[in-house]
């Protein structure tokens, strides 16, 4: 029987771990605190933003993780992640997440699914994808 959460896709559920990680992740996105956020991604992480892919931009290292802060996720007047499922093997995952955000007054809400890779208890590689099949595929993980 399929855990009630993965249970359109049967999935397995993700590692604990993993989980955790992820899950401090988005409380330190919400809490606005960049320090919590780069306690939780390696030194050398490379990561893509869905906002700023128009530009071609790979950010890198904690230097990176700063300037995306400040050029991407500053400019929200508010902005609230939710993670809604993860699907992990081994060190890698895909989180489909929800945001809600205001720019300019205005409220957005986008759902997307973020691959990602961890190191140890970091998270060292992640991109946005606006379909979990593109985001399973850059993680090496089965298409369910």
């Amino acid at each position: 029987m399929c855990p009630v959460i993965h249970a359109a896709t049967c999935d397995p559920p993700a590692d604990p771990e993993l989980r955790e990680i992820a899950e401090t992740a988005i409380d330190a996105l919400n809490d606005g605190d960049l320090e919590a956020f780069l306690a939780v991604v390696t030194h050398d992480v490379e990561f893509t933003s869905m906002i700023a892919e128009v530009e071609g931009i790979v950010f890198r290292g904690h230097e990176g993780v700063r300037a995306w802060w400040k050029s991407v996720r500053a400019p929200f007047e508010d902005v609230r992640w939710e993670l809604l499922d993860l699907t992990s093997s081994g060190r890698r995952a895909v989180a489909k997440l929800r945001a809600v955000a205001v720019l300019g007054g205005v409220e957005v809400e986008q759902t997307v699914w973020q691959a990602a890779t961890f190191r140890g208890d970091r998270l060292e590689w992640w991109a946005f994808f606006r379909d979990e099949r593109e985001a399973l595929g850059a993680a090496g993980l089965p298409l369910g």
